[in-house]
């Protein structure tokens, strides 16, 4: 049986969340994710900090809203 994976990379954690590299890497760069840097400098991004999950989730609630709330603007929808 195969055992999960606890790091990965940022191209496998935007595949994960959906997220986009930038907004991944600024997660990154203001501690919002735990990260390790291995032996080659490769950084690899811990999955299984329950803060991070949550905060990737808050993040893209709140750009949801954000991007809801303009469209309704737009076609003029309360």
């Amino acid at each position: 049986m195969p055992q999960s994976k606890r790091f990965v990379a940022i191209a496998e954690y935007q595949r994960l969340t959906g997220l986009s590299y930038a907004t991944v890497k600024h997660m990154i760069n203001s501690n919002q994710l735990k990260t390790i840097t291995t032996e080659s400098g490769l950084v690899r991004i811990d999955i299984h900090d329950d803060n991070a999950d949550s905060s990737a989730i808050v993040k893209r609630l709140d750009e949801q809203e954000r991007m809801l709330k303009a469209l309704c603007g737009h076609l003029g929808v309360r």
